[in-house]
């Protein structure tokens, strides 16, 4: 005879179980503890204390997607690691770490009150694009990445090639070459480069999900952080970028001129190699990543049947041709308006 799966009241129990083994408050005094939707990678609880509200995030080894897709748990740490970094680096970049339990790879973060911080992502597919927002993005994660190569010793301190391997290269990219062979290639050269160049502390994760706006931009979930191409980064945001454009023709331009802030942000701050070369391997991974998003283990949910369709036929005939994938989608736009 089976067990029977946890009911909401045991996880809620070892929940609070696990708050008052972090120092973080006694049993007695959590008026409650509900779990939060939207991630696919963790478990993340909203608690309140009579002291406040606090998050708790316990990563999952199997994701959340239909997809199999398996990942180290102790990606965690990393993850508090970062977010410690990048508050000192950038302070109010990221929530404050408020504890990290070793046994549960659990992170308690500060909660930041949704009324004062919107998700960008829901701000954007509801169309409301800020495009200085955009800019303070990118100036934001450049600055990052600046303070991380000139800062000794976090090459081997995130030296989590692991974590960036389940992560982002095989479900994005070796996936999306299995299922797109005219791709294959280009895709084959793509991964080289990202398992080769290793010049800054990446998040891996830097997508509108995952970026608040409040008095600055706030960035969230650093689960795949580790040392390698800062470019992933950018092109990783302006591939959420790129895909709403297609998505939401009636703000393109809108969205276009995002991008293009967001990138002059980021490469404004980019002091560890020459802006054009980094803008290049940008330029090359973007078409890769909008094909992974339709193609690979984790597809855009938002995105209609057409519109992947579109999405497939841009990002291969950029991966094949070598042409810019923005200068693609500005032809499509062009045919549309006349």
């Amino acid at each position: 005879m089976s067990e029977a799966a946890p009911s909401l009241a045991d996880d809620r129990a070892a929940m609070i179980a696990l708050v008052e083994r972090m120092g973080l408050a006694a049993a007695s005094t959590v008026l409650s503890a509900e779990p939060l939707t939207g991630g696919v990678s963790s478990d993340i609880w909203l608690v309140r204390t009579a002291d406040g509200a606090l998050v708790v995030k316990r990563p999952l080894e199997q994701l959340k997607v239909a997809a199999e897709w398996h990942a180290p748990l102790d990606r965690g740490a990393s993850e508090a690691a970062w977010l410690e970094f990048a508050s000192q680096a950038v302070p109010g970049a990221c929530p404050r770490v408020l504890a990290y339990d070793e046994d549960a790879f659990a992170i308690a973060l500060e909660f930041l009150d949704p009324a004062d911080h919107a998700n960008w992502k829901t701000e954007l597919l509801a169309g409301h694009v800020d495009a200085a927002f955009a800019e303070a993005v990118g100036t934001t994660l450049g600055r990052i990445h600046s303070a991380s190569t000139h800062t000794p010793g976090l090459a081997d301190r995130f030296d989590h090639a692991d974590f960036f391997e389940s992560l982002r290269i095989e479900p994005y990219f070796e996936r999306t070459a299995a299922a797109v062979p005219e791709a294959r290639a280009a895709i084959a050269e793509i991964i080289a480069s990202l398992r080769s160049t290793r010049l800054a502390l990446v998040h891996g994760d830097v997508s509108p999900k995952n970026i608040l706006l409040g008095e600055n931009p706030v960035i969230l979930d650093a689960e795949c952080a580790t040392w390698s191409d800062p470019a992933f980064d950018a092109a990783f945001c302006l591939t959420h970028l790129s895909l709403k454009r297609l998505h939401l023709p009636q703000h393109a331009a809108a969205l276009a001129e995002s991008a293009r802030r967001f990138e002059a942000g980021y490469l404004a701050q980019v002091d560890w190699e020459l802006p054009s070369a980094i803008a290049a391997r940008i330029a090359r991974l973007l078409p890769a990543l909008m094909l992974a998003r339709v193609a690979g283990a984790s597809p855009a949910e938002y995105l209609e049947a057409p519109t992947r369709a579109l999405v497939r036929q841009l990002a291969i005939d950029a991966l094949t041709s070598g042409r810019a994938i923005g200068d693609l989608i500005s032809e499509v736009e062009g045919a549309r308006n006349d």
